[in-house]
């Protein structure tokens, strides 16, 4: 019972506030990575790269609200090749501006994997990674051509990982994070 005044009292006074700020135009946005920005410490020779996308409406007041998906696939690693993945992860973020605007966002997600396998060796065996969660932030700047936007973005993306393996007959869990950074580009439509 709660939970339905809760949510009618927060949305009865949202709904005078978009209304009264709805002064601009809505926007539709999709972005995709250009460029991947990753350092590995324990690897001198991998390299990564990343895709994905982000998709996002932009209400006429400048809240924003979207779905985000991004994967890091490394390559040079002498075990083999590996990938992490962010999953669908939801995003909000708050545009400023009108013509030349700024956007600042932020985003989790809950269903994220880890594709990555590592033989076993003496002593070591068992090798077990599971992606726990990820998140993103996002810094965006944008410019409106008459209707159509210019975007340009840098996206910060981090996952949590657990991996397990077997020492010596010893189950150990570590948990890390992998972090990379995403250039963006991006076109969006407003109307």
């Amino acid at each position: 019972m709660y939970k339905k005044i809760i949510t009618f009292l927060v949305f009865s006074l949202f709904a005078p506030l978009a209304a009264f700020c709805a002064d601009d135009s809505s926007r539709a946005r999709l972005y995709i990575p250009a460029s991947t920005g990753v350092s590995f410490s324990e690897c001198t020779t991998c390299e990564g790269k990343a895709s994905g996308y982000a998709a996002h409406y932009v209400f006429g007041f400048g809240l924003g609200l979207g779905v985000s998906s991004n994967k890091l696939s490394v390559s040079g690693q002498p075990s083999g090749d590996y990938s992490y993945d962010t999953g669908p992860m939801l995003d909000i973020s708050y545009m400023f501006g009108s013509d030349f605007t700024f956007t600042v966002g932020v985003g989790v997600g809950g269903s994220p994997s880890a594709d990555r396998t590592i033989a076993d060796s003496a002593g070591i065996t068992d090798w077990k990674f599971n992606a726990q969660s990820s998140s993103n932030s996002l810094l965006g700047i944008g410019y409106n051509f008459g209707g159509i936007e210019g975007l340009f973005a840098l996206r910060s993306i981090n996952i949590k990982l657990e991996s397990t393996a077997t020492v010596l007959g010893i189950p150990i869990t570590t948990e890390t994070d992998q972090g990379w950074a995403s250039i963006e580009i991006g076109i969006g439509y407003a109307f």
